[in-house]
């Protein structure tokens, strides 16, 4: 499904519209490198399917950065929810969309909600490994620099474009009708469960797991994973 004319700006579905019983749009992460796409998290769509809802997973313009990829999230979102019904999804599974980011992705839904006018349907939200602070992420260089790559500016010089785009200042807008919880594995080298444990919201350690557990359906974790998503 084409959301734009970009040839990144596309969803992939996966699951029978005419039986889920709830929708899933799932963001992938990466980083913000431009290197990594959605490939890596077909397995997560497909297992989530078998479960019996809808996933949409969101591919998104990987050069350019920002504002482009939280402005491709944003118009993905909405162009699916726009679709569902004439998918022939029931009104029942069209309710309380799920809304599950991983890492980058965690970080765009967190900060896609964040732009959510107050009135509208419950949201769950689950970003998966976020990255929740990106002025600590440029302070520390963390993933080498992956964040000021995307952002192209230290916050001293543009402090306006981090506000629009960094989930621990943008925290307290988030709408209350967005149910925030996140799911993060406490031997995570790539993102520091730290983040998740200082972002204000509910948080389920998953004591032993990796960045990669929590979207790998072979991973002894994804059935803890998989209630939290769709429980």
């Amino acid at each position: 499904h084409a959301y734009g004319e970009a040839p990144e700006q596309f969803v992939e579905v996966y699951g029978d519209p005419a039986t889920a019983s709830a929708t899933v749009i799932f963001v992938h992460g990466g980083y913000f490198r431009p290197r990594t796409d959605l490939s890596h998290a077909r397995p997560l769509a497909r297992a989530l399917a078998e479960s019996g809802v809808l996933v949409a997973s969101v591919e998104y313009r990987r050069l350019g950065g920002q504002p482009l990829l939280l402005d491709d999230v944003t118009a993905a979102i909405e162009s699916v929810c726009a679709e569902l019904p004439r998918w022939g999804v029931s009104e029942r599974a069209q309710g309380n969309p799920i809304v599950p980011g991983h890492s980058a992705g965690g970080c765009l839904v967190l900060a896609w909600a964040s732009h959510l006018p107050d009135g509208g349907p419950r949201i769950r939200l689950r970003p998966l490994a976020p990255v929740t602070d990106l002025l600590r992420e440029v302070e520390d260089n963390l993933g080498d620099g992956a964040v000021l790559d995307y952002m192209g500016v230290r916050p001293e010089h543009d402090l306006e474009a981090y506000l629009r785009h960094d989930p621990r200042s943008r925290a307290a807008l988030i709408p209350a009708r967005v149910d925030v919880h996140s799911i993060h594995g406490d031997a995570d080298a790539t993102v520091n469960v730290e983040f998740s444990r200082a972002f204000p919201a509910a948080l389920t350690e998953l004591p032993g797991a990796n960045h990669a557990d929590v979207i790998d359906p072979d991973s002894p974790f994804f059935p803890q994973v998989r209630n939290l998503l769709l429980g």
